[in-house]
């Protein structure tokens, strides 16, 4: 065969379809160009049973047959096809028992107190000595500025608005909104304590705190114990709409 175009996408997992050259083919699919898709390996188009089955029904649709080269079959034939089904099954069951087992060793680093590779907080600094966030004293000045601010005007909005009139920066250079401000009053990892597991990815919801894993006294923290609890307090009865004055 001469006639044919590679679509290739470096630097992305099969884990799903969201590629730009497989999207590309797809597209080209739909519009007749093509009458087989050929891949070396099934796992390299895709590792979920059910992204592929959705493919796969496109495939048929437009009368295209599927071949794979490694597992020695196409799926013009009746046994071509019952064949791809049967790999899929176990491609997706190694997926899964290879996220597991990855998830298995993050768990076992977070317990341990060992960095997991998450985003490193305002007032921290990378060390490639220890391999954990140190504190970066010019960063810490600043969240300690924060939780003293909050203290003063009880509000977020208000903190934040004041962070940008002023002009300091967020981790990233960005500007302050009601809720990076909320993040950093809410993070215990600036008295020192260490969670991981406790939100659910991609849509980051709170998880069971059964799930956690918290570490207190795992590394120098910059904020005291009871600033912290003093501020978190103030930010629950502000959601709450409970104000000081209602407590005195």
């Amino acid at each position: 065969m001469d006639d044919f175009e590679v679509f290739s996408d470096a630097g992305y997992s099969g884990k799903n379809m969201d590629r730009p050259a497989f999207q590309d083919m797809m597209n080209r699919i739909r519009q007749g160009e093509f009458t087989h898709l050929i891949v070396w390996k099934i796992d390299r188009i895709s590792r979920n049973l059910l992204d592929f089955a959705k493919m796969y029904e496109e495939l048929k649709k437009n009368n295209v047959a599927f071949i794979s080269k490694n597992e020695q079959f196409d799926t013009s034939s009746a046994m071509g096809e019952a064949m791809l089904k049967i790999i899929l099954v176990f491609a997706e069951l190694e997926r899964k028992l290879t996220g597991e087992r990855v998830y298995s060793i993050m768990l076992s680093r977070a317990e341990k107190g060992l960095w997991n590779g998450a985003t490193v907080p305002l007032g921290y600094k990378w060390s490639d000595e220890i391999k954990f966030p140190v504190i970066d004293e010019n960063e810490a000045s600043t969240v300690k500025y924060i939780y003293n601010l909050y203290e003063n005007n009880q509000s977020t909005p208000k903190t934040a608005r004041q962070l940008n009139l002023e002009e300091v920066k967020t981790k990233r250079g960005g500007k302050w909104t009601a809720k990076t401000v909320g993040d950093i009053l809410r993070n215990p990892f600036y008295i020192g304590t260490y969670r991981y597991n406790v939100k659910t990815s991609p849509n980051r919801r709170w998880k069971d705190e059964k799930e956690w894993v918290v570490i207190e006294n795992n590394h120098p923290g910059i904020i005291s114990s009871e600033q912290f609890k003093k501020v978190n307090k103030m930010l629950t009865n502000n959601y709450r709409g409970v104000s000081i004055r209602d407590q005195i």
